[in-house]
């Protein structure tokens, strides 16, 4: 049975066949995946039976998900019909419900129950620098609580010590003489006559508050810019950002005073102008290029955040977070291996397709090998994470329950297609390096170096008239590519005749090309 966490419930009405074999049947379906299930109690007027038809009975499924409530009661009716289309259970949906209750906003009153401190309740004008101190301490809650109650609406201290000194709560002994009741500050609860708050959904509030945040900082960018007076109409354009700013943040506490918007809404955007004023004074470029690459910067920052979120909702209570513990050690060495590998893979498609140079006979470090396979592999495994967050994102709104085998298949083939596509590209880039290299060495100048492989243009002068040269003949009044020594040889490519040739080194005299030609 699944013990995943989940964040949404789901009540479905569902209609069964009345069987016992069908009612068995559907009971053993839903609960094997981990969903509560008890049979509906018919109520006494006989039309409320009707919506399930003659012959059925009614059953009261809990369904439990993990996501968004986007999406999740048709996630839920889904589920269910699939689960009887798949099994041929008699069961039909009739009703489902999303089940809420409002977490997010705490109404209650909290109380502190500590220690009474003897010193800090004699009279004010008696009491000694500690006992100050202790009250002190005790007004600002820098104390060690030993009770928490949290109770509905706002009842009377006095009343609750009662109630504690009587028992009714736990039967726990209470000793109003040895302890304090306190309400912290900013934990006192709503009143029960008034009318319950309005939830505010965290992307009401944090949308505008970006929004003006944003433009506080491209307010600081253009001040930098701006000369003589023109420098105060941005930082009048940042000031009046401050109430609305700040009336956003307050808006979902209970009659908060204009002092107190205003202070969080400073608090919010004064840093931002100085932020952007710091960027265009301290960053080379002009203010526009500044702009320009801060623009680029947050909305890299907002991609990442997206990518990350999605990566989160695809691994996240999934075959991967529970086998994590040995498929994560698993991956290490497999990767390990592959990046010298894959790396091999492109020293051997610049030397031996570029120039037909056996990538054996070049003495190529592993780290030379790490870092040629890093740009490619990165890029692959870069789109595949970017793909598997995009199914986390199709996960986290239950997109993949309306097509359960199009994203089951889907995501493989594309994970493998852009894994493809990009090492494929790696093996073109290598093609290309190489021909960029013959290009230069054609026309007589160094190429540049290629992970660890460096080629040279020298001059080889034979040491005797006749000497064994492979797939020659040796030119010597010409430079001849070369890539280092193998042993006891050396190969080399010839520009003018776009092949390679290979020679003893005991019978040639190798120098380094100047700028006349060879001879």
């Amino acid at each position: 049975m699944p013990t995943e966490p989940f964040n949404r419930r789901i009540e479905v009405l569902v209609a069964v066949v009345d069987s016992p074999d069908e009612t068995s049947l559907a009971a053993q379906l839903l609960e094997g995946r981990g969903w509560s299930v008890r049979p509906r109690l018919p109520r006494d007027d006989a039309a409320d039976a009707s919506p399930l038809g003659p012959g059925r009975v009614g059953l009261l499924v809990e369904v439990r998900l993990h996501g968004a409530r986007f999406g999740a009661v048709q996630a839920a009716v889904s589920e269910i019909e699939n689960l009887a289309r798949r099994h041929q259970a008699g069961m039909w949906v009739v009703d489902a419900f999303l089940i809420e209750h409002d977490l997010a906003h705490d109404h209650r009153s909290v109380f502190h129950a500590h220690h009474r401190l003897r010193e800090a309740s004699a009279p004010s004008g008696t009491r000694s620098p500690r006992a100050w101190f202790a009250a002190l301490r005790t007004s600002l809650g820098v104390i060690s609580t030993v009770r928490i109650l949290k109770l509905t609406g706002r009842p009377s201290i006095d009343a609750l010590e009662q109630c504690l000194q009587r028992g009714t709560l736990t039967g726990r002994p209470y000793d109003p003489q040895d302890r304090q009741l306190r309400v912290p500050m900013g934990m006192e609860g709503r009143d029960p006559d008034a009318p319950p708050p309005t939830p505010v959904s965290t992307w009401r509030v944090a949308g505008p508050v970006l929004a003006g945040m944003g433009a506080a900082v491209t307010c600081g960018i253009a001040a930098a810019a701006a000369d003589g007076l023109l420098v105060l109409m941005p930082l009048l354009v940042a000031c009046a950002l401050v109430w609305p700013v700040g009336r956003e943040i307050t808006d979902g506490r209970e009659e908060q005073s204009l002092a107190v918007t205003m202070v969080w809404g400073a608090a919010a955007v004064a840093p931002m102008p100085l932020a952007g004023l710091a960027l265009t004074l301290f960053m080379p470029g002009p203010p526009a290029q500044v702009a320009r690459v801060t623009a680029y910067a947050v909305g890299g920052v907002g991609i990442c955040a997206l990518i990350l979120y999605g990566l989160g909702y695809a691994l996240v209570h999934s075959w991967f977070s529970r086998n994590a513990n040995w498929a994560v050690p698993a991956l290490v060495p497999a990767l390990a291996l592959s990046l010298p590998w894959f790396g091999g893979l492109l020293h051997t498609m610049y030397l031996k397709n570029g120039f037909g140079i056996p990538s054996g006979t070049i003495q190529v470090s592993v780290y030379s090998s790490y870092g040629a396979s890093l740009k490619p592999i990165g890029i692959a495994m870069v789109l595949a994470v970017v793909v598997l967050a995009i199914a986390g994102w199709a996960r986290h709104y239950h997109a993949r329950v309306h097509s359960r085998g199009m994203v089951g298949i889907g995501v493989p083939l594309m994970s493998l297609f852009v894994i493809g596509i990009s090492l494929t590209a790696g093996l073109l880039g290598a093609e290309t390096a190489a021909n960029r290299a013959r290009t230069a060495a054609a026309s007589g100048e160094t190429p540049a170096a290629y992970y660890g492989v460096q080629g040279s243009l020298v001059c080889v002068k034979p040491v005797s008239k006749d000497i064994p040269v492979f797939n020659g003949p040796l030119a010597s009044t010409r430079p001849l590519l070369t890539f280092g020594t193998s042993g006891d040889r050396v190969w080399l490519w010839d520009p003018r005749r776009d092949e390679a040739l290979s020679v003893r080194l005991e019978d040639v005299v190798v120098t380094e090309a100047g700028a006349s030609a060879c001879g």
